[in-house]
């Protein structure tokens, strides 16, 4: 069983692989299907032997948030986050999404001004708040979100905070052959080597 992971899909590879995944489970509320959820399941040995697998477990994924903590390694190991005096709220921030509230704004500015850098420089675009209350309270003051208020903008940061301190220009930064993106993608192989990414 080989794992296929596709960080950037175009909308039809999703498509694609949406039909061909499996329902898992589905939730009811009464007679009425609440959602479907999809998967495949895949459990080897010690040994790499298939014990069970539902569905395909050669198809390429698509790891979204799940894979942020691994894309925080080269914040961590490049030494960023010691010289820049992170803790745990500004990891987590690097390593989760987060709704959009003011304390998650503070933390992602925090990080960036460390770095010497503003919202400006993210280029993860601008949604507003995930969590309805800081939504609501943007809108009636006639505020808008910025990149600041994205819900992957800390995980960003960390991206920006690691090309500051490895002395890497940071523009561009969301590109498949910027040098941090490199650096990310290596890093999905370093457990075993058998995770190719398209």
């Amino acid at each position: 069983m080989a794992l296929q992971l596709v960080l950037q899909p175009t909308r039809q590879q999703i498509l694609v692989i949406e039909w061909q995944i499996r329902v898992l489970c589905e939730v009811t509320r009464g007679r009425a299907v609440e959602s479907r959820h999809r998967g495949v399941v895949a459990v080897v040995d010690a040994d790499g032997s298939d014990v069970l697998s539902l569905g395909d477990g050669d198809a390429p994924i698509f790891p979204r948030s799940a894979v942020k903590a691994i894309q925080a390694l080269p914040l961590i190991e490049s030494g960023a986050a010691d010289a820049y005096g992170f803790d745990d709220r500004e990891l987590a921030l690097a390593c989760a999404s987060h709704g959009g509230e003011p304390a998650h704004i503070d933390g992602v500015s925090f990080m960036l001004e460390r770095a010497g850098l503003t919202g400006a420089a993210l280029e993860c675009g601008s949604h507003w708040p995930g969590v309805e209350a800081a939504a609501r309270e943007m809108a009636a003051n006639g505020e808008t979100p910025t990149a600041l208020h994205n819900n992957c903008s800390g995980k960003h940061a960390g991206f920006l905070c690691a090309c500051a301190h490895k002395g890497i220009a940071h523009e561009g930064y969301i590109g498949r052959e910027h040098p941090i993106q490199r650096e990310i993608i290596a890093a999905f192989g370093a457990g075993d080597g058998s995770a190719p990414l398209t």
